[in-house]
This record gives structure tokens, C-alpha cells and sequence, in this order.
């Protein structure tokens, strides 16, 4: 093997080594075989109506989806249905057609608040009726809004209300259109609006829609199946909303002496499931679905240091060009230095040369005057001469003369042991 295999052959083992490690821990692994993490379905909050007997009063019940748990129950002093709801004006607005005292001559509008008091609003007219005493959309079943358009659907016509509060048709029908086909329309217990193509998907109860799902065109009425989208079998499909990926719809009464909410994918990944179930209904309805508040963040961990007390933060230092205002009044200005002479230390004046001790040793020189302060500017005066340069150089003269003493009394010394020892 020469030189030039044997580095492609060590290239090829290094590679197939390193392909061999990432194939066991999963890096190479086929994307099928990945396993897929399971999503959570998105939740919401609805306005159900439900009317276990014909007539009032209705429950009202604040649901939670998709876990099915009741907020809040309401008991409305009226029989409502057709709700829809306005996220313009964070209202219901719902058709009652009557009270705990009968059934009225021509349907009312109710208006439902997020605490769940209803406030009625008199008789849904026509437009141009100014006290109408009569309604089109007496004993309606499904409603929906879009921005200010209420979609109420009442036997085979679908009727556009209007609820901007400002409008001269506030709660008058403004148009009617006749949905088709009939098989398909007249199933249809309630729907809900999308916004992203402008269509209202419902659940068709009859024969021909056989609990499908399908959708209602506000503007030309055509009724349509939605293909591979459906639900079971269990008669009326009193509510029916959109969340985001599902359908929600309930069914009245399923045959077993209850209601059913149920859940089904939008895309068809799957068939419908039960998520709650109540008492069997005579009719409901519902609207919405909200979308649910983010829950609160959670507490921070108490630390071992203390946090600061809550005070306003300390002002950065300002720069040089401004002069901010002081908190307190400056103390007062510090006066000038006041210009004085410098005066010397005292010297002690030196003592007469016969009152010196007879000791060749100096006398301790006095210690050096402190330097001038530099308090001033001006010359300062003259120094008089140091009495210590003087007694410095009488000093040095008396040492010369010591010095020579003690040299005569040395070679005199020596001369008179000399003149001994020669005589002995």
C-alpha cells in the first residue's frame, strides 16, 4: 500500500467511526423514527346558554376549554339563544324569546356583560322600524357576530342585524338571505364566524348533513359539507365554536339521558372526543371563545440578602456645565487667608567662651528652625545671621588648640622617658 492509500484509508476509518457515534446516539436516525411531541390543544373560555325545559329561566355557564370545568353559573331570568359574541364591546348579545311570565309576541335583544348580568333591549325589528312590536327572528337558533354584524339564523334565512350602538338601525335587520340548500340549512343549530375566510361553520343535524360539519356564506347563503370533518351521531347541535385548531360542539342530547361537548381537530387528524358532559338539554347555545389570561408569575425565591427599601434612586453626579439646585442650603463661603508674617523660632543666644565646661566634647546643637509656610506671595523679610554659624567656628578653633595641647604633652612625654632611661 503506498503513502497515498494508507492516508485515505486512515481518513475513511476515522469517518465511518464518527458516523458509527452519531448513528447511536441518535443524530443519523431516520426522521421517521423520531419520536413527535404531543401538543397540548389550545384553550379558551366560553358563554354557554343551556335550557334543560322549554322556556325560562336559562343557565348561563362560563366554561373552560378544553378542560370542560364551569367558572361561573348564571340563572337568566330569560330564554335565550342565537348568542354571539363582540369583542369590540366585550358584550353577548343573545335572542330571548320570552320570560319567566310567558313567551314574547316578537323576539327581544339581550345584552350579557362579563360579570353575567343580562339587560334587555327591546324587540329586534326591521330597519326603519322605529317602535316595532313584531320580529323576523322569533324562535332563531344559531347567531354569530362579525365586527358589527349579528348573524342570526331562523328557519331557512339567515338575517344581519345590526349592533353598532351609534347606527340608526342599532338592533334593526338590515339584510336577509336565503340559504341553500334547505336540507343542509335548517340543521343547522348554531355557528361560529371565522374570520379568516369570512365563513360560519356549524353542524348540520339532518339526514343529508349527517352530523358533519359545514359552512354557512353570509353573502350568497350557500350551504356546504365540509369533507372528512364530523361529528357523532347524538341528534341537535345546539353550540358550536371555533378555537384555534378544533371545533367544539355539543350535543343536546345524545341518547343516553345526557349532553356531550365535544372536540374536533380542523384538520382532520383525528375523530371527535368527549371533554364534559352534562344533563340533557331542550336547547343551548354558546359564544366565544375567549382567550384564556396567561397565568401570574410565579414568586421570586426569597433571598439571604434583604432587598433595598423602596427609595427614589440616587441621582447620577451632574456634569460640570450644570448646577443643580441643592437639596439644603450651602455652608457658608470660608473667608480668605489672611496674610501674616512668618515668624522664626527662638534661638537661645550662645554663652561666653570662659563659661564653657572645660570638655572637648560640643555643646548640642539647638535644633533647626521650621521651614516658611507658603502662606503668602510676598518677599519675606530678611533672616538675621544664625548665632549657630558663630558658635561653630569657636568651636572648631578651640578643638585645633586641644589638639596641639595634647601633642606637646605627648612628645614631651617621650622626650623625658628618653632622657631616663639614658642616664640609668
Amino acid at each position: 500500500m503506498t503513502g497515498a492509500r494508507a492516508r485515505w484509508a486512515a481518513v475513511l476509518g476515522v469517518a465511518a467511526a464518527v458516523s458509527a457515534l452519531l448513528a447511536a446516539t441518535g443524530w443519523l436516525a431516520p426522521p421517521a423514527s423520531r419520536p413527535e411531541v404531543a401538543k397540548e390543544p389550545a384553550g379558551c373560555t366560553i358563554l354557554q346558554a343551556e335550557n334543560e325545559h322549554a322556556g325560562a329561566p336559562t343557565t348561563l355557564r362560563l366554561l373552560s376549554l378544553p378542560g370542560g370545568v364551569t367558572k361561573r353559573v348564571t340563572r337568566a331570568g330569560y330564554w335565550i339563544n342565537a348568542m354571539g359574541y363582540s369583542a369590540g364591546q366585550d358584550v353577548v348579545y343573545g335572542v330571548a324569546d320570552g320570560t319567566r311570565a310567558g313567551r314574547y309576541h316578537g323576539a327581544h335583544a339581550v345584552r350579557i356583560d362579563s360579570a353575567g348580568a343580562v339587560t334587555d333591549l327591546g324587540v329586534i325589528g326591521r330597519a326603519g322600524a322605529h317602535h316595532p312590536v313584531w320580529s323576523p327572528v322569533t324562535g332563531a337558533t344559531a347567531g354569530a357576530i362579525d365586527r358589527d354584524r349579528w348573524y342570526v339564523r331562523q328557519g331557512s334565512d339567515l338575517y344581519t342585524v345590526d349592533i353598532e350602538p351609534t347606527s340608526a338601525d342599532y338592533l334593526r335587520v338590515v339584510h336577509r338571505t336565503a340559504l341553500r340548500p334547505v336540507s343542509l340549512a335548517v340543521g343547522v343549530d348554531d355557528f361560529a364566524f371565522d374570520p379568516a375566510d369570512g365563513l360560519l361553520y356549524g353542524v348540520s343535524a339532518t339526514s343529508r348533513g349527517g352530523s358533519s360539519v359545514v359552512t354557512v356564506d353570509p353573502a350568497s347563503g350557500k350551504v356546504a359539507v365540509v369533507p372528512g370533518l364530523r361529528f357523532p351521531d347524538g341528534g341537535a347541535y345546539g353550540s358550536v365554536v371555533l378555537a384555534p385548531g378544533a371545533v367544539y360542539a355539543t350535543a343536546n342530547h345524545d341518547g343516553r339521558q345526557r349532553s356531550v361537548i365535544y372536540r374536533l381537530p380542523r384538520d382532520g387528524s383525528g375523530p371527535a372526543v368527549e371533554v364534559a358532559t352534562g344533563p340533557p338539554l331542550v336547547s343551548g347555545d354558546a359564544a366565544g371563545c375567549y382567550a384564556e389570561a396567561p397565568p401570574p408569575p410565579s414568586s421570586p425565591q426569597p433571598s439571604s440578602t434583604p432587598p433595598p427599601p423602596p427609595s427614589s434612586p440616587v441621582p447620577s453626579t451632574p456634569p460640570a456645565t450644570q448646577s443643580p439646585e441643592p437639596s439644603e442650603p450651602p455652608p457658608p463661603p470660608r473667608p480668605p487667608p489672611v496674610e501674616q508674617p512668618v515668624i522664626p523660632p527662638a534661638v537661645p543666644s550662645p554663652a561666653p567662651a570662659a563659661a564653657l565646661p572645660p570638655s572637648p566634647v560640643p555643646t548640642p546643637m539647638p535644633p533647626a528652625p521650621a521651614p516658611p509656610t507658603p502662606a503668602s506671595h510676598r518677599a519675606l523679610p530678611a533672616k538675621k545671621a544664625e548665632p549657630v554659624a558663630k558658635d561653630t567656628g569657636r568651636r572648631t578653633e578651640e578643638k585645633r588648640r586641644w589638639g596641639l595641647t595634647a601633642l606637646l604633652l605627648v612628645l614631651g612625654g617621650g622626650a623625658a622617658v628618653g632622657h631616663v632611661r639614658r642616664h640609668r
